[in-house]
């Protein structure tokens, strides 16, 4: 006699931000062009190891925006003004779809929430009109945990505060360190392909095998 495997149910669908419910550019350059600022030439591997430093620790919120900037401007040759314009600046706006996507979630009584690595500039704007977080069941991020992503601290923060089993939750992100954190501790992961540049036809096509949007029901009625 076959068995078969009975699949946990899922009970809160948890979205990374950047590149899955959020367009943000690729790397500062584009950041600068979107800004409308002229890259500066890319520093020494010294003055890059201190600018990824420095966005870490603005991340964890160590330092603030303003500190981030203070610091980044002199490793760039630009004026912390010049860094912030480009900060805000990384932020491209939701995904088509995104906003549909979490109501409908939301409409059907699916617990949601995101998991993302940022800082308090980018909490501040992505909370306001015109992103999808407000409907959020929960929001989670790296600045105000004290800790970001793959560390395994997050995610248990996340579990710790929800009550949510691991095995309960399903969780979408670009990175694959991410996606593989998550898996080790138990919960459903998967990766979104970022070259695809269509997160949101990706996420529905999980939540559809799993018969968590409407369209997924009616396609085994």
């Amino acid at each position: 006699m076959a068995s078969s495997v009975v699949r946990p149910q899922t009970r809160l669908v948890v979205f990374d931000l950047g590149r899955v419910l959020v367009r943000i550019c690729d790397n500062f350059q584009q950041a600068f062009e979107c800004a409308g600022i002229a890259p500066p030439p890319l520093p020494d591997p010294a003055a890059m190891l201190q600018l990824h430093d420095l966005t870490c620790r603005c991340d964890e919120g160590k330092i603030d925006i303003n500190g981030f900037c203070q610091s980044a401007a002199p490793l760039l040759g630009l004026s912390s003004k010049q860094i912030r314009k480009m900060s805000d600046s990384f932020l491209r706006g939701p995904y088509p779809g995104a906003a549909e996507l979490v109501n409908e979630l939301a409409d059907r009584g699916v617990m949601t929430a995101c998991l993302s690595n940022t800082n308090d500039s980018h909490w501040e704007i992505m909370n306001g009109a015109g992103y999808p977080l407000r409907r959020l069941t929960h929001r989670f991020a790296s600045h105000l945990v004290g800790c970001r992503k793959p560390g395994a601290d997050i995610y248990v923060h996340l579990e710790r505060e929800t009550g949510m089993e691991p095995r309960h939750i399903l969780f979408f992100d670009d990175v694959q360190d991410n996606v593989a954190a998550a898996i080790e501790r138990g919960w459903v992961a998967h990766r979104i392909d970022p070259a695809l540049d269509d997160p949101i036809s990706q996420v529905r096509a999980v939540l559809n095998g799993r018969d968590l949007l409407a369209d997924g029901a009616a396609a085994r009625s």
